[in-house]
């Protein structure tokens, strides 16, 4: 919490100090101790905020000296020079009058009479007043909302904050969700809403503040026990004083424990979003009367999603411990089961990208783990994102990585999969058969031949450069694989099933 402070204007009204302004305006300064020196320069003990008291015995007698002792002041950000007259000088020097006069420095003259403990101990005395009216506000403040949490909520305590400290104020849920607001509409609620994907990463890091059009944005995370639970923000005119500052945490202590769930609870949670995981991706399922429980779990209506498969040879139970924490702690939308080939996530498709990294950071260490993410698809369809998720990871596997994404899987990634591969090959054999079977002499070259024309799509002097033979020579060959075959060249999906067949034919390039 903030320092107390006194104002140089209510030290100035207390007279039987006798203090008089010589210099300044002292309404605007704040300070917050009164200290007696009389070096030169005391500015490396001094923090701000200071009056400093003075009776100048130290002091040069040299005019520039004494402009700079003032200067030395200010620029430290001393509150203000009280100078006591009767002991060497009778009077305040000019030079330090002039020079308090220009920088609009609080000059104050302290007579003779009044020692400089007297005040000192004015100023402790006020401060002491001002924490012990303050600690009372706060207690106060802490009943009225304890009685405004106990009878009506989050919405009660959030109010409360409201009229209290004369600001607006709204809280969201882990998934930014608004849960409760001091206003209706517009305001916060409005700049909450248009600039929070900017305002999160710094949010999610603690404390931030944010000058706006309407004052001053402060956004304050709320920590449970196990994860981020939510985030208050506060916008109001002028900055918080010191009680506000605790009467502001005050809120937050109790906002946190509406919010944190007990353990027995958010395992439940977590236990019904696997439940209802389960059940999209059963494909005997109706999804479309399923999709809209997403909700619940901070998913947009409507918003496309990813499904993430983490795979592991062994340990999925440990695993799905180890996923579902990290992505509790992560705060966004998602929901997590076990699978066959190990953990699946659902995953809104915006904040996949982020979500995959904080996994992939939270599973080093754990060997053979490959985490494959599908396409981007529609919430009723999360079904269909199972197989490609699973290819994604076994390409993974097998280059080396943790991460695959089905969208960047080249086709023979797509093919390396072992049940995809022997589909191919059953549906692309009798047409290949002729050619791969106990070719003769003179038909050896046929396959090459072929493949040479499809991956140089169709062209004959490319295929025939790759080849090392003339173009006439390879339209020979590809007549002959037209007529074993039975399949016309001139059509695309019998070229698409042909490279695809020879593709997925055993010992063939994607087994290789």
């Amino acid at each position: 919490m903030a320092a107390m402070t006194v104002s140089l204007e209510w030290l100035l009204a207390q007279h039987d100090l006798g203090l008089r302004l010589v210099a300044g305006v002292p309404a605007r300064e704040q300070l917050t101790w009164a200290h007696a020196s009389d070096l030169v320069d005391p500015t490396p003990w001094l923090t701000g905020g200071e009056l400093v008291l003075t009776t100048g015995i130290g002091l040069p007698r040299a005019v520039g000296e004494q402009r700079a002792y003032v200067g030395r002041l200010a620029d430290a950000g001393v509150a203000g020079l009280g100078f006591g007259v009767g002991v060497r000088y009778a009077a305040i020097p000019a030079p330090i009058v002039a020079a308090c006069s220009e920088r609009n420095f609080p000059l104050l003259e302290v007579p003779l009479p009044t020692p400089f403990i007297a005040i000192t101990q004015a100023v402790a005395r006020r401060i002491a007043q001002q924490e012990v009216a303050s600690l009372q506000q706060a207690l106060t403040y802490q009943r009225r909302i304890s009685r405004s949490a106990i009878r009506t909520g989050l919405a009660g305590v959030v109010s409360e904050l409201g009229k209290e400290l004369r600001c607006e104020a709204v809280v969201l849920d882990e998934y930014a969700a608004v849960m409760a607001s001091s206003i209706k509409r517009g305001g916060l609620l409005e700049l909450v809403d248009t600039r929070w994907d900017e305002l999160r990463p710094d949010a999610r890091r603690g404390i931030i503040g944010v000058t706006t059009e309407r004052g001053i944005l402060e956004i304050q995370t709320l920590r449970g026990r196990a994860a981020v639970v939510g985030w208050l923000a506060v916008q109001r005119a002028t900055p918080l004083s010191p009680t506000d500052r605790l009467l502001l945490n005050q809120a937050v202590s109790l906002i946190t424990l509406q919010l944190d769930w007990p353990a027995e609870l958010i395992a439940a949670y977590h236990s019904l979003g696997g439940t209802l995981l389960d059940l999209l991706l059963d494909p005997a399922q109706d999804a479309a009367t399923l999709v809209r429980h997403l909700r619940h779990f901070g998913f947009e209506a409507g918003s496309p999603v990813m499904l993430a498969v983490v795979t592991a040879p062994r340990g999925h139970r440990r695993l799905l411990g180890m996923v579902s924490d990290t992505l509790e702690r992560a705060s966004r939308p998602h929901v997590v089961s076990m699978v066959e080939a190990g953990v699946a996530v659902l995953l809104m498709a915006k904040d996949a990208a982020d979500l995959i990294d904080v996994l992939d950071h939270a599973l080093d260490g754990v060997g053979k783990v490959a985490i494959g993410v599908s396409e981007s698809i529609p919430q009723t369809m999360a079904a269909r994102g199972v197989a490609p998720a699973k290819l994604a990871a076994a390409a993974a596997r097998r280059e080396r990585r943790r991460i695959g994404w089905f969208d960047n899987l080249t086709l023979s990634a797509v093919l390396a999969d072992e049940a995809v591969r022997s589909r191919v090959w059953i549906l692309a054999r009798p047409a290949l058969d002729p050619l791969v079977r106990d070719p003769t002499p003179r038909e050896t070259d046929l396959v090459a031949s072929l493949e040479a024309f499809l991956h140089h799509n169709g062209s004959w002097e490319a295929a025939a450069r790759a080849l090392g033979v003339h173009r006439h020579t390879l339209r020979a060959r590809i007549s002959r694989v037209e007529e074993l075959t039975g399949l016309s060249l001139d059509v695309a999906e019998n070229r698409v099933m042909l490279l695809l067949g020879l593709m997925s034919r055993p010992n063939g390039p994607a087994n290789s």
